[in-house]
């Protein structure tokens, strides 16, 4: 693996456990939400390949993804992601309607959402042009959920089943595929609500072909039966370690569930402080991601990948303003130098009569490159 695309799989990881930087309430009973990015110069999202969509190379990866990702990225780094979309509420606070538009503010996804009168969805309806998938929500005792996914264009069809305790923890989930394949999981917990371990019935196994040879998929009915998933915590119930468990590719064993990845955390009072993640998919181990904060427990500085701070190929400053972020100073190794370059990145926001920002501008270094604009109607 080259030392690039090395550093671009760090660079994922580190924005998996990104932390939010700032949060963004919302003040007023919201009818409407209308949220998109406008690129104010011929500079626009990354892309890796020309043909890639509005999206970027991966896609549209849903709605929340897609929300979590561009915020992660306009706030994180000089760059910018791409968001359009328009959301209506009833006036319950539950979403109804969540339409998401390309850069000409034509209709890409279309997503509507039903409810029975305990406020818990029945029906969710999703639409891609010409083509729709539903998913159809029955309850039964509060503790009982089914699942029915179809599309009857693509004789496509999926069985989901879900079981909570008492206190709404989900411990049972069962999913059965049109093929007839069942993936299986029971969750445990401790005495506070925090997941202990999930047991994955994995209808998966490896098979050898021939010598030296292996396929993996749906052998026979048995499957693998293990914890994929194993977490601990401190006595403040903080989580500390997460390690997850799989049928991990290797030339000695194909059978028995491996430890693939490891993740440590630390924290001063509870601020996380550091991460530190080991994983047989990405070498050398480990990498660190460090987190500094002020006496308002605002995050300050945050670099990736390396134990020391002046091995770190990332490093992002926050400066505040009413607790919100005006300035960031992002620092990343740049190809083929492999030196360190550092941005300036400002934030200037603007406000609707409720006090919800409708607009920021975000300039990069003095230039003013994109707008994120948020529109806001209101039940009163």
């Amino acid at each position: 693996m080259s030392e690039k695309k090395l550093i671009t799989l760090l660079l994922l990881f580190y924005f998996s456990i990104s932390i939010g930087q700032q949060k963004d309430t919302i003040y007023g009973k919201v009818k409407k939400i209308r949220e998109k990015v406008i690129f104010l110069t011929e500079k626009e999202n990354p892309k890796l390949f020309a043909v890639d969509g509005d999206y970027g190379h991966s896609g549209f990866m849903g709605p929340e993804s897609t929300i979590s990702r561009f915020r992660s990225i306009w706030f994180s780094t000089q760059f910018c992601y791409f968001i359009n979309y328009e959301r209506h509420f009833n006036e319950n606070g539950l979403l109804i309607e969540d339409i998401w538009y390309d850069k000409e503010d034509s209709i890409h996804r279309y997503y509507r959402f039903e409810y029975d009168n305990k406020n818990r969805i029945i029906i969710k309806i999703d639409s891609i042009n010409e083509v729709v998938y539903t998913d159809t929500h029955y309850y039964k005792r509060d503790i009982h959920e089914t699942i029915i996914s179809q599309n009857s264009k693509f004789n496509f069809f999926n069985y989901k089943y879900k079981k909570y305790d008492q206190e709404g923890n989900l411990i049972r989930l069962k999913s059965i595929d049109e093929y007839g394949t069942m993936d299986e999981y029971i969750f445990n917990y401790n005495n506070n609500g925090k997941l202990l371990y999930r047991i994955y019935k994995n209808p998966n196994s490896w098979k050898q072909e021939k010598p030296g040879t292996w396929s993996y998929g749906v052998q026979d009915s048995i499957g693998n039966i293990y914890k994929d998933i194993v977490n601990k915590y401190d006595e403040s119930n903080k989580l500390i370690q997460s390690q997850r468990f799989d049928l991990y590719e290797d030339e000695e064993n194909h059978k028995d569930p491996k430890l693939v990845e490891t993740t440590n955390y630390q924290y001063q009072k509870n601020n996380l402080v550091l991460t530190k993640h080991m994983s047989k998919y990405m070498k050398p181990q480990p990498t660190y991601v460090h987190y500094v904060y002020d006496e308002k427990n605002r995050l300050i500085k945050k670099y990736c990948c390396s134990e020391k701070e002046s091995n770190a190929i990332r490093i992002e400053k926050y400066s505040y303003e009413n607790d919100e972020i005006k300035f960031l100073d992002y620092s990343e190794i740049s190809y083929p130098s492999k030196e360190m370059k550092t941005h300036r990145i400002s934030f200037v926001y603007k406000y609707d009569d409720r006090g919800n920002w409708n607009e920021i501008v975000k300039k990069v270094d003095g230039v003013q490159l994109y707008k994120w604009i948020r529109q806001i109607e209101y039940f009163n």
